[in-house]
């Protein structure tokens, strides 16, 4: 959905989606309905502030053991949607609590809520997705899952690169 920034109120104005259509370009699956509420608010012909919340949950696959897992989102943002303007010398600072916002660059002066949501559920995904602290992964030889149990493969690998230095430190 987007929003001109000329049709956006001065006082604000309330959207809600409820709906996972956007969620289809990002390759995430929801398992939870999304929950999407936001606010904008006009700032001038050039710039927007919104302000939201998303939640979901996603259901994302570990990295360590490849199991899958589900993931709770529960986002809130508070940023500035700005078409730069070479001839004025305005800045953020000029708004109140600017310290706390983040400033989008946008090519025209559209709101677009879709990719809006879109960046704030990448944004608050886990930089490394791991099931949980204690997931010890995979093995590396046989591939079997080292949490359901253990494999033998770590004490039958003696074919290490590094063998031949340990046979020069015990001499």
């Amino acid at each position: 959905m987007n929003v001109p920034f000329a049709e956006i109120p001065a006082t604000g104005s309330q959207y809600t989606r409820n709906d996972a259509a956007w969620l289809a370009s990002t390759g995430l699956c929801s398992i939870a309905p999304v929950e999407a509420e936001l606010t904008l608010q006009g700032k001038g012909d050039r710039r927007a502030e919104v302000e939201g919340t998303l939640r979901t949950v996603l259901r994302l696959t570990c990295d360590r053991c490849l199991a899958e897992y589900d993931f709770p989102v529960d986002a809130a943002f508070h940023l500035v949607l700005e078409v730069p303007d070479d001839e004025t010398d305005w800045s953020v600072k000029e708004l109140d609590g600017a310290a706390e916002l983040d400033v989008i660059e946008v090519d025209e002066p559209i709101a677009d809520l879709e990719d809006i949501l879109r960046q704030q559920l990448y944004l608050s995904l886990p930089i490394k997705q791991v099931c949980s602290p204690e997931c010890q992964g995979l093995c590396p030889h046989c591939g079997a899952d080292l949490n359901s149990g253990g494999c033998t493969c770590a004490s039958e690998i003696t074919n290490s690169p590094f063998a031949a230095l340990a046979t020069l430190k015990k001499r």
